[in-house]
């Protein structure tokens, strides 16, 4: 090792500068700035991204809770019962038509409303029967048919979980 001999005017132009060295400490300064904003900004962006997805699977349950009623609505036994208070009357002689060879199977006859029996009234019992369509008395009364299935009526025991949503069902 080495010593040199310098004037003290050497060694002030070697020592490190007060301006250089507050520059450097803004620049350190304004780096972590930015990391902190950077940071802020994306925290805020994933709680919004959470939000969304939460928004999309309630959208998603309301969907399929509403194709479940079309779908209930559209069932052969709805809309029979539709049919029915509409003035529809429902003709039991079938008639089948064969078009290739221009025949008709079977005979037709017109359909009558005295003849006619009630459609369904939702008889059957589906689990998949969500919503039942409007069925008046006056159209069991007006068919000579007996109602034979009672009103379910509610008790107010629904089941209410505690995280206020409805589970997903594990066969879809």
């Amino acid at each position: 090792m080495k010593l040199y001999m310098m004037s003290k005017s050497q060694a002030n132009r070697l020592k490190p500068n007060m301006v250089a060295g507050v520059i450097f400490l803004i620049g350190i300064l304004a780096v972590l700035g930015g990391q902190l904003v950077l940071n802020m900004a994306l925290t805020h962006d994933a709680y919004y991204l959470r939000e969304l997805n939460i928004e999309k699977r309630n959208l998603a349950t309301d969907v399929q809770i509403l194709q479940e009623e079309v779908d209930s609505l559209g069932s052969p036994q709805n809309l029979a019962d539709a049919a029915n208070q509409l003035g529809m009357v429902a003709n039991p002689a079938s008639v089948l038509l064969d078009i290739e060879n221009d025949k008709i199977y079977g005979k037709p006859i017109p359909a009558d409303s005295g003849r006619s029996l009630l459609a369904s009234a939702n008889l059957v019992a589906n689990s998949a029967m969500v919503t039942v369509s409007e069925f008046s008395l006056s159209t069991v009364a007006a068919s000579e048919v007996e109602a034979g299935v009672n009103t379910e009526t509610s008790l107010g025991s629904e089941v209410v979980l505690a995280s206020g949503l409805i589970p997903a069902s594990p066969t879809r």
